[in-house]
């Protein structure tokens, strides 16, 4: 039994009475770990303190003895956060160890038997697993034990964190408010020193056309060019009563801006009689408080200089335009009036000779003679078209590798002997689509240029191979590197610079047009792909093409040998030809004839029309596309196809551009020139 007459058990509970729920905790707390020791040998001014504590409501705690071991309330466990209830009966320094080094000297004092007292005292803890900055207000109290020595020290704390961060963000607060205050003040009084000293004219008005504001340079220009000066409160309108036209223009601007309109504009302005200028004039709304509309404001520049040197830069570009035409034009004449009269040269020559008698094979000299002439002319011909941007275009995806390996006797024709072509494929070549035609040409026009940078020989070397390259953007993307190299005499840098400049070449007049280059440019970039050109003088040219992988599978080549046989003859069968050119028509009626066609000839579309309105029998219809008399052969085609549906059309043009408004696969269509199996072909005939 205990001096009380109680156990010792009793005594427990009666220290830790109530007390909420650390109370509960402290009489299931297992003490024997505790530097405090079991509480029925804890002294008497302890018990009493901690009976204290455990009753109130407000945060306290005691630390006592040497280890200051901490006990607490209700209260002071939301301060401890993450800390409770592991800091029950630990040591002080345990807990706050990371606010040790602020508090130990108060600790101290405390312990040596002074009262401490801070308000407001900044503390960085960590009780919720992360460091945060706190302010406390407390008060650290010395107890002594019943001898009179200081044993511990109690603490009653508040904390104010919330308190001062509102505090700090209403004085921060008030302080940009002050500043903000103080800040529109000097900028209302810059504003107003600006708008006054600036050369802008700067007018407000309201939405019955009078000035709320108008600053000097405004007052000044408006006097200079209407002979009447303004002022706050003048309606604009009253003002040019007797300047009727120059009125209505003032109205017809502010107008838009007094209804809501906000836009930039430059218009002229003045008296007739007197100095007119050109302005930029801009225009905002003017608001109230509320949001609601109360007139526009305006600032206005003179412009007049820059228009006037606009207008003479543009008649400069205009008058350089046109001379670097003539001077452009003169070369492309040159070239292309002495290709095209070598060519009627061919043919003026080969009919000569033709006349004559001669062998058989001097006859088919002259007939290869003219067919060469016939691929020249129509090659110089499609060159143009492609430089010009009016040829159309027909991509497919094909098999690079493939392709350029049917081409190769076409390309070594184009050549000396003196000259070897050498081919290196990469494995798996992606396909890619491409027109095939301006591939072809533009395969030609680069031997063309190789075999006369290589007069003694060399070798021409073809690499494709498939490459991952990066967009503009960053972006991986999957190209086929196409480079053909030659080992000629090179090209110096001031010439390199201008190789894709149309009309440019270094050849004698008939040697070149000097658009070879160009339209390989231009069926790179056609294809959506890149080129590049490198030359070093004696070494050779290598040109470069980048062009977008294809994702469809590439056409099956056409293989000619195995292509079926036309069909019957033309014998007995009519074809209605309608062609406007006397000479081409001649001829055209003695290649359909030797198809075995009867021919009846329609020199317009009217008279097309008339012939299948005779009640003539037609099989089929060819067509000119390019007609006089307003209606073309593509709309003729279309009017026969709605009188007579069953009727098989072909179209033929020169021009490849008057084809662009047909419809896909609306008619068949034949370039001129075309052979006489082409005719056959397009005819579904069997060429005799």
């Amino acid at each position: 039994m205990s001096d009380s007459g109680l156990p010792a058990t009793g005594r427990t509970v009666e220290v830790f009475d109530g007390g909420g729920a650390v109370g509960a905790l402290m009489r299931s707390h297992d003490w024997s770990q505790s530097p405090l020791g079991p509480p029925q040998s804890w002294p008497q001014p302890l018990r009493t303190v901690v009976g204290l504590l455990l009753q109130s409501r407000f945060p306290m705690f005691v630390a006592w003895g040497e280890a200051l071991g901490f006990l607490y309330n209700d209260a002071y466990a939301e301060i401890l956060g993450a800390k409770h209830p592991r800091a029950l009966g630990s040591r002080f320094q345990d807990i706050w160890s990371e606010i040790w080094p602020d508090i130990s000297p108060l600790i101290d004092a405390a312990m040596g038997g002074q009262a401490i007292y801070r308000e407001d005292l900044p503390l960085v803890m960590n009780r919720k697993g992360y460091n945060e900055q706190t302010w406390f207000t407390f008060s650290y109290s010395p107890l002594r034990d019943e001898s009179g020595k200081v044993a511990g020290m109690f603490c009653a704390v508040s904390e104010t964190t919330r308190r001062v961060l509102a505090e700090q963000a209403l004085r921060d607060l008030n302080e940009t408010l002050e500043h903000r205050v103080s800040e529109a003040l000097a900028q209302r009084k810059l504003l107003a020193d600006i708008v006054e000293g600036t050369d802008a004219f700067v007018q407000v008005a309201d939405l019955d056309y009078r000035w709320l504001a108008i600053n000097p340079s405004a007052a000044d220009e408006f006097e200079r060019i209407f002979g009447v000066r303004p002022k706050v409160g003048d309606c604009m309108l009253d003002l040019l009563a007797s300047q009727p036209e120059q009125q209505a223009a003032v109205k017809a601007v502010w107008s838009r801006a007094l209804g809501g309109e906000e836009f930039v504009e430059i218009g002229e302005f003045g008296d007739p009689t007197k100095e007119r200028r050109f302005y930029e004039m801009r225009y905002r709304t003017l608001r109230a408080g509320s949001g609601l509309r109360i007139g526009a404001y305006q600032f206005v520049y003179d412009v007049t200089e820059r228009i006037l040197d606009q207008e003479r830069l543009r008649k400069a570009e205009e008058a350089l335009r046109q001379s670097q035409k003539l001077e452009s034009l003169g070369r492309l004449t040159g070239g292309v009036a002495h290709d095209f009269n070598n060519l009627l040269a061919v043919f003026a020559n080969g009919l000569q000779l033709l006349e004559r008698a001669m062998t058989a094979e001097q006859q088919e000299r002259i007939h290869a003679a003219m067919r060469r002439a016939v691929a020249r002319g129509t090659g110089l011909t499609h060159q143009l078209l492609a430089f010009t941007r009016r040829q159309a275009i027909n991509p497919e995806s094909i098999d690079l590798a493939a392709h350029l390996r049917g081409m190769r006797e076409m390309l070594e024709h184009s050549l000396r002997g003196t000259i070897r072509v050498e081919m290196n494929f990469g494995a798996d070549l992606w396909p890619v689509k491409i027109d095939v035609g301006e591939f072809e040409l533009a395969m030609l026009n680069l031997f063309a240029n190789a075999r006369d940078a290589m007069p003694d020989g060399g070798v021409i070397t073809i690499d494709a191979r498939n490459v991952m390259k990066a967009t503009d953007e960053g972006l991986p993307t999957a190209y086929l590197q196409l480079s053909v190299a030659d080992t000629g005499s090179g090209m110096p840098a001031e010439v390199l610079e201008r190789a894709f400049e149309p009309f440019f070449t270094t050849k004698e007049i008939g040697k070149g047009s000097g658009l070879g280059l160009p339209q390989v440019y231009g069926f790179a970039h056609q294809s959506g792909g890149q080129l590049k050109i490198d030359s070093r003088i004696q070494v050779g040219t290598t040109v470069t093409f980048l062009l977008p992988r294809s994702l469809r599978e590439p056409a099956a080549p056409v293989d000619a040998t195995s292509a079926p046989l036309l069909r019957a003859d033309g014998s007995g069968r009519h074809v209605l030809l309608v062609e406007d050119d006397a000479e081409v028509a001649a001829l055209s009626r003695e290649m359909l004839g030797h198809l075995g066609f009867t021919v009846v000839h329609a020199a317009s579309s009217a008279a097309a029309l008339g012939a299948l309105a005779n009640a003539r029998s037609i099989d089929v219809v060819f067509s000119d596309i390019m007609m006089p008399g307003g209606v073309s052969g593509l709309e003729l085609a279309r009017e026969i196809r709605r009188r007579r549906p069953e009727l098989p059309i072909v179209l033929t043009t020169g021009y490849s551009g008057a084809a662009s408004g047909m419809n896909n696969a609306e008619f068949r269509l034949l370039l001129k020139p075309y052979s006489l199996e082409a005719l056959a072909d397009a005819l579904s005939v069997r060429a005799r």
